[in-house]
């Protein structure tokens, strides 16, 4: 889907973001989940992180909408339950069937999405990517509470506090749990959305220092990734868990900004008409290559034998459940209060 900052800008850059993220994840999952490949497991991670901060990015107009107009509540919460919430259900229930959890406790806690509240509140997490939409509502449900009772002078000064907050309390509790359900636990990761939502406050001001996000982006990237063994091998040590969810978040902010650079250069109508495509599958790309992760790991063949027909399965199922599913329930949604 394709983003609105405002009236008259479009973003195409970030549906090449979006893009990009979405079929980051499902090549690094299947070379980690099908094949053992441990730093594409890792790498996984930063990708995940960036639909975050691309999600809190592209809420901020959506929620100024909400300050500017209380009824709108309603309507943001019935547009991001009817955009997220159908597709997310029917394939739990295909995931479960196929894993044969459907309709047993951890099931339940899939379908509520309660299952990152506690640690090791899941028996078998077979539905490993859930998590982040874990986040992703308790997000759009409360976050939007606490701006309706800010203004359009108070609004960025109650985000930050929350922002600074939650990292506060993280670094504070960074030694009360372990690793996973430090970087995945649901409300010790508002920040990572509050973050983009920041960002996209203060895009302006960010793009007045062009050299130095591409500089800073390629630094941080390059000790996420000559990192692995580092943070992998010491991630017991909890100043260390910290200081890595940190810097994914910097990498995250500061890769979506660089993607934004690109506006500029893609103003050709056919590429724009590609990107478009691949972002549009994006939702369904996240949700559903688990089920072909789970086919493809009881077939022993070659990485470079699976990798292709894995890829042309995804981009074929994702463009018709867009179609024929996300795409009508697409304009069921109601519109913003002006």
């Amino acid at each position: 889907m394709s983003h609105l900052i405002n009236k008259n800008q479009y973003f195409y850059s970030l549906d090449l973001f979006r893009g990009f993220c979405g079929y980051g994840v499902a090549i690094c999952h299947l070379c980690a989940f099908v094949y053992g490949n441990q730093f594409m497991e890792y790498l996984s991670i930063i990708f995940v992180e960036f639909f975050f901060v691309l999600s809190g990015f592209v809420l901020y107009p959506q929620l100024l909408k909400v300050i500017d107009n209380k009824k709108n509540l309603l309507v943001f919460y019935k547009r991001r339950w009817i955009r997220t919430l159908p597709l997310y259900f029917v394939i739990l229930i295909l995931v479960s069937i196929l894993t044969g959890y459907f309709f047993n406790k951890d099931f339940f806690k899939y379908f509520f999405l309660v299952q990152k509240l506690l640690p090791n509140l899941m028996y078998n997490d077979y539905y490993p990517i859930a998590w982040s939409l874990s986040i992703e509502e308790f997000f759009y449900l409360l976050f939007p509470l606490i701006l309706i009772f800010s203004n359009k002078k108070n609004f960025i000064k109650i985000s930050l506090f929350v922002f600074v907050s939650v990292i506060f309390i993280k670094f504070f509790l960074v030694d009360k749990f372990d690793a996973n359900y430090y970087r995945t636990g649901t409300f010790l990761r508002f920040d990572a959305i509050l973050f983009g939502f920041l960002i996209s406050h203060f895009k302006n001001i960010f793009f007045k220092y062009k050299e130095l996000i591409i500089f800073f982006s390629i630094i941080l990237i390059t000790i996420f990734l000559f990192g692995y063994d580092y943070f992998t091998t010491n991630k017991i040590i909890s100043l260390n868990r910290f200081i890595f969810i940190l810097m994914m978040q910097i990498i995250s902010g500061l890769v979506l900004l660089a993607f934004l650079l690109l506006e500029p250069f893609l103003k050709n109508n056919k590429l724009k008409k590609i990107i478009l495509l691949f972002s549009q599958q994006t939702y369904s790309i996240y949700l559903f290559h688990v089920i072909l992760i789970y086919i493809f790991n009881k077939i022993n063949y070659s990485i470079y034998i699976i990798m292709p027909i894995y890829l042309f399965l995804l981009f074929s199922i994702s463009a018709i459940v867009y179609k024929y599913f996300e795409k009508p329930l697409l304009k069921l949604r109601p519109k913003i209060i002006y």
